[in-house]
């Protein structure tokens, strides 16, 4: 039983139509041969084509997914940058809070530079065009304001100006974060949509993948099952021959025995004839027989064989009869399998459609992926930058708040008395200051005439006393002496006599100068002791009604230092006997000292003792600078200093003559510096800064039992000792143990190192009372002449820089002894310049340690 090739007559091979959408071919006509070899291909063809297909889809999805993955976290780092830049605008607006201050401040200053005769319009380009080198700078009038002025209000006027762009370039930076951000939020969205996409794609591939399978098994078993009937038509075909073999064996065996039949009655009825032939009859008949009983067992088994054949016939009609209810099913099957093939086809035509739309839309946002990338690794490096210098600005902003805001002194809380502040009810007052000194002027107001007589009837008021009250006024003005020296001349003819005489000159203190004894003091006062530039002093004088020339007062500068060198020395001389001097230094200015490859850069060094203080203007920051002030001291003089490296190379090139003594403040600092901008370290700080505060107060209870007159002290001394030696031996105890447990990179490790290398020099005040435990004393002496150094600038020259240290000598040394430094000053240009304009040679009479009670009370006297 043959099966027809026209019922599998679907082809299941796909080919890609014009528009890229991959289909079913047409079905061929019905009456074209069909091969189940090329279905089988074709089908294979097709599985193999959905698998690659599939395949490709998968690792679209990986890929998908990976960049999902890769969007949502840019977009998380994003959104924690965009947070940290909204904490930073916070920041910044709230810096930003005293703007409408700096505003008025601006308005002030630019009101100030137009009374002075700048130009405010424009201001910001003029600036902007000056830093650029496009606009010479203005040229300072020498009316209102002065040069230095003008200079540091315009100054003042760019800061408030930059202050302001900053503020602007953080807004501007936080929106374009807060449009970065939205920009990759939408991203991740449209990433969520493809994944789901992508997923609902995976679903059916699954599904196809299992309907292909299916699809495999039913191709398997018809391959199956035409075996089998190809197998049974070649059996029929035999048993056909066969039965045709035995027929026509079977009519030459019915036609020998009709012979036989026919040659026996031939036989009888001529039998006489018979004896004739009988030897060959009877052996022919013989062999008949025997073919006869062989044909009859052939035909037998023959029989047997189409019995045999029959039932297998009827085995193979049932077979064959449920090999058609089997195609008849396949045959429904694939009309179903047809149906699904076509809707699957829609459907992949749909799917085929959607994956061009996402492999373009992929292209697209592969572009703004790389796009994006670029535009992050740049937002990358510049928050980084940022990030960086926030850190160092809080770090800063941190040091410099404790600095300034913070508790300044390092025995922290002290025990309070209870006492509200300022005047107690009840307690009597010290009453107004006296000021017996000042000069007093009568003066007598009367009423006017009109008042003095009655309004009704005209009588006069009579006396009836003196009401009397006083106002203290001050009276700054210039004026001009004009000196008269009559000239006498000779009446007599004696030769010895001169010929004229007069009155000798009034001494002036340089030559050919039109200004006194008082204006150079008053110069003197209002530069070295007040800190005021020399422009700053010349606009002092022009509005007392005395104009003078800047350039006037600045060159006059180098006429002083041979003036009052002899009273430096003499200071420094005597400060070279203490035993107990406070060293320190801080930076200057020297503009003589720039050249090509030459900063401008210099420092001031101090030296305190306890009634004396010198400074020294270098140009380096050496131990040979240092020596300068220190290379006369006595044996073994301690020097309270900080850890400078320059301190510890004095004491070898002074070989080992002086003691060093470093600060605790110092030692403080460190730890509130390293702490500065870490939360997590600021209890750990703080705990260090209460033991420093602890020695602090055990030190300070010892010298309340301290008296230097005595060769063996008290034994409560001797016990407060004790306890300080103890707190300060568990306190390096400590900072060796926790030293030991940080790694090498640690932050609190600079602190505890510094502290443990710097021990012996840390314990010179135990074993040497006197000796104070900070060099604030130091600090304090330069706390002035940096205020000079903000507001000149520093020095002009080498030689104005000498004159300003000698000046900073002389004068703080004369306020630390409580000298009147105006008083002081216009006596000894006074005796200068009465000694032919050079220094007096005997200074006992002006240096406080050595004048006498009586001029010391002149020169302290109020008034």
């Amino acid at each position: 039983m043959a099966v027809p090739d026209d019922d599998f007559s679907v082809d299941a091979t796909l080919t890609e139509g014009g528009d890229g959408i991959w289909s079913p071919p047409k079905s061929a006509p019905p009456g074209a041969p069909r091969d189940f070899q090329s279905l089988y291909e074709q089908q294979r063809a097709r599985a193999e084509a959905a698998e690659a297909r599939c395949e490709e889809l998968h690792w679209a999805e990986v890929q998908a997914r990976s960049e999902a993955g890769q969007w949502k976290w840019q977009f998380e780092s994003s959104r924690r940058k965009r947070q940290a830049a909204v904490e930073e605008t916070k920041e910044a607006r709230r810096a930003a809070r005293d703007v409408p201050s700096l505003q008025a401040e601006v308005a002030r200053l630019t009101k100030l530079l137009s009374d002075a005769g700048f130009e405010t319009g424009n201001r910001t380009a003029s600036v902007s065009r000056r830093k650029a080198g496009r606009e010479p700078e203005p040229r300072e009038s020498t009316t209102g304001l002065q040069p230095g002025e003008a200079r540091r209000l315009r100054k003042a006027l760019e800061t408030a100006q930059a202050q302001k762009e900053t503020i602007e370039a953080l807004r501007h930076e936080a929106g374009y974060l807060r449009k970065e951000g939205n920009q990759l939020r939408k991203a991740v969205k449209q990433a969520e949509t493809h994944k789901s996409t992508i997923r609902s794609l995976t679903k059916m591939i699954e599904h196809l993948r299992a309907r292909l399978r299916d699809f495999q098994d039913q191709r398997n078993t018809i391959r199956v099952l035409r075996w089998q009937v190809d197998a049974h038509g070649s059996e029929i075909h035999s048993l056909r021959a066969s039965l045709k073999t035995s027929a026509r064996e079977k009519q030459t065996l019915a036609s020998r025995v009709g012979a036989l039949e026919r040659h026996r009655g031939e036989r009888r009825a001529s039998r006489p004839t018979l004896s004739k032939f009988r030897a060959s009859e009877n052996a022919q008949l013989r062999e008949v027989l025997r073919r006869s009983r062989a044909q009859k067992k052939t035909i037998k088994s023959l029989r047997m064989e189409v019995g045999r054949l029959h039932r297998t016939l009827r085995t193979s009609q049932t077979r064959g009869e449920a090999s058609e209810a089997r195609l008849a099913r396949l045959r429904a099957i694939r009309k179903t399998l047809s149906a699904s093939l076509a809707s699957m086809d829609t459907e992949l035509r749909r799917v085929l459609r959607r994956s061009r739309r996402q492999k373009a839309t992929i292209k697209s946002l592969s572009r703004e992926n790389a796009r994006l990338r670029k535009a992050v690794k740049g937002s990358r490096r510049r928050i980084e930058m940022l990030e960086a210098q926030l850190d160092k600005l809080r770090a800063t902003g941190s040091v410099l708040s404790k600095k300034l805001y913070g508790r300044k002194s390092e025995q922290q809380d002290k025990p309070r008395s209870g006492r509200k502040r300022g005047h107690q009810h009840g307690a009597p007052g010290h009453g107004r200051t006296q000021r017996p000194g000042l000069e007093e002027r009568p003066e007598e107001i009367n009423p006017p005439p009109d008042a003095c007589v009655c309004a009704q009837c005209g009588q006069p008021y009579a006396p009836n006393g003196t009401e009397q009250s006083s106002l203290i006024e001050i009276e700054v003005k210039a004026h001009k002496r004009v000196i008269s020296r009559p000239r006498l001349r000779r009446t007599c003819e004696c030769a010895s006599s001169p010929m004229e005489v007069s009155a000798p000159p009034v001494p002036r203190l340089f030559p050919r100068t039109p200004y006194g004894i008082s204006f150079w003091a008053r110069f003197l006062f209002e530069h070295c002791a007040c800190f005021r530039p020399v422009h700053r002093v010349a606009a002092w004088f022009s509005g007392h009604g005395l104009p003078v020339s800047p350039g006037t007062l600045a060159d006059s500068l180098k006429r002083f230092v041979p003036l009052f060198e002899p009273m430096f020395q003499a200071i420094l001389a005597h400060q070279n006997t203490a035993a107990l001097r406070h060293a320190d230094e801080t930076s200057w200015r020297v503009q003589e000292l720039r050249g090509e490859d030459r900063s401008s850069r210099a420092w001031l060094w101090t030296s305190v003792s306890g009634d004396a203080v010198c400074f020294h203007i270098d140009a380096s920051r050496s131990a040979e600078a240092a020596l300068k002030l220190f290379a006369e001291a006595l044996l073994h003089t301690v020097i309270v200093c900080d850890r400078y490296s320059a301190y510890k190379r004095l004491v070898s090139l002074l070989g080992g003559l002086v003691i060093l003594a470093f600060c605790w403040s110092h030692v403080r600092r460190d730890f509130i510096e390293c702490a500065a901008g870490q939360v997590k370290l600021t209890r750990w700080c703080q705990g260090w800064i209460e033991r420093i505060a602890e020695i602090y107060r055990l030190n300070e209870a010892r010298l309340e039992h301290y008296d230097p007159g005595l060769k063996r002290q008290t034994p409560t001394f001797d016990a407060t000792q004790i306890a300080l030696m103890e707190a300060l031996d568990g306190l390096f105890a400590d900072a060796r143990e926790q030293l030991a447990a940080l790694p090498d990179q640690a932050r609190e490790g600079k602190a505890l190192r510094s502290l443990l290398n710097h021990r012996e020099g840390l314990c010179v005040f135990v074993g040497r009372p006197q000796t104070p435990m900070d060099n604030n004393r130091a600090e304090r002496f330069l706390r002035g002449p940096a205020i000079g150094r903000g507001l000149s600038f520093g020095s002009d020259s080498e030689k104005g820089a000498e004159f300003t240290a000698i000046m900073y000598s002389v004068l703080g040394t004369l306020s630390m002894n409580g000298i009147n430094i105006p008083r002081w000053l216009e006596a000894w240009l006074t005796a200068c310049a009465e000694n032919g304009r050079r220094p007096l040679d005997d200074l006992s009479p002006w240096l406080p340690w050595t004048m006498s009670d009586e001029r010391r009370r002149e020169l302290t006297a109020q008034g």
